[in-house]
């Protein structure tokens, strides 16, 4: 996986962008009450400011706290996966935590209502988010990933 911290930025741009798109669309059909081919240009077209902050926020704040959560729970000589699938759980339990914030802003305002709401909205995108990032975003985020820097490695070999 990520060597550098080239690397690094562009793992997490791919992974932030495919749970971005993916939970963004969610949250859509949630909104709209239904779930139709318009949802998904919806999505695309309204998903970049969230994209920006889940960026950010997993880039200096959620990846630095799920690494060392996770390893409060496997150790380095642990099979690779139980480590990749410990830092994919404490990853979304933040960034769900992070862009729950954002979401229950967006949709009901800062009210009196605003922990409620929070607590709603979190409970909502956890469920959605945990075996999306576990099933499709991570695999598919670390497949594009291989591919983008194996070509570049052989490049560089040849």
């Amino acid at each position: 996986m990520p060597k550098t911290k080239f690397q690094s930025v562009v793992f997490t741009a791919i992974t932030a962008w495919i749970m971005c798109y993916i939970m963004t669309l969610y949250n859509t059909a949630l909104s709209m009450g239904s779930f139709t081919n318009e949802s998904f240009l919806i999505t695309l077209k309204g998903m970049w400011s969230g994209f920006a902050i889940n960026f950010l926020c997993t880039f200096f704040i959620s990846g630095h706290l799920a690494n060392h959560c996770a390893f409060l729970v496997v150790k380095p000589g642990d099979r690779p996966i139980a480590i990749t699938f410990a830092i994919q759980i404490f990853t979304v339990v933040f960034q769900v935590g992070f862009a729950s914030i954002l979401g229950t802003y967006r949709r009901y305002g800062f009210t009196n209502q605003f922990i409620p709401n929070y607590l709603l909205t979190y409970c909502k995108n956890f469920i959605m988010a945990m075996p999306v990032q576990l099933f499709l975003a991570g695999p598919l985020a670390r497949k594009i990933f291989r591919t983008i820097f194996e070509r570049e490695n052989t490049e560089t070999v040849s």
